[in-house]
C-alpha cells in the first residue's frame, strides 16, 4: 500500500543509518526513500522506526502521530538521484 510516512533505520549500535520517508508499506516490509551519509550495510540486523498518524486530525489541529519499532534486515538498496531507495524486510515489532 502506498504510504508516505517519516522513517528512519539505525544500526544495532545506535547509528543513523538513513532518514527519509516511506513510499509503500505491506505485511512485511517497507520500502524507504532516503538521504544515507553511506551506504547502508545489507549485512546483519538494524531497526527501522516509523511515525504513523494515530487519528485524523480536526480541522486547524495538528495530526498525531505514534512511533512504531522493528528489527529489520535491509534486502534491497537502489540509487534514486541523490537519494536511495531501501527494501526493507520487518522481521520482529519492538514497539
Amino acid at each position: 500500500m502506498a504510504a508516505a510516512h517519516p522513517a528512519r533505520i539505525w544500526s544495532r549500535r545506535g547509528r543513523v543509518l538513513a532518514q527519509g520517508r516511506t513510499a509503500n508499506i505491506s505485511e512485511n516490509g517497507v520500502f524507504i526513500i532516503a538521504r544515507c551519509p553511506k551506504q547502508p550495510p545489507m549485512e546483519g540486523e538494524a531497526f527501522v522506526e516509523i511515525q504513523l498518524p494515530t487519528v485524523t486530525p480536526a480541522r486547524g489541529r495538528r495530526q498525531r502521530t505514534r512511533s512504531v519499532r522493528y528489527r529489520c534486515r535491509i534486502v534491497r538498496i537502489r540509487t534514486l538521484g541523490h537519494l536511495v531507495g531501501l527494501g526493507v524486510e520487518l522481521i520482529e515489532k519492538i514497539g
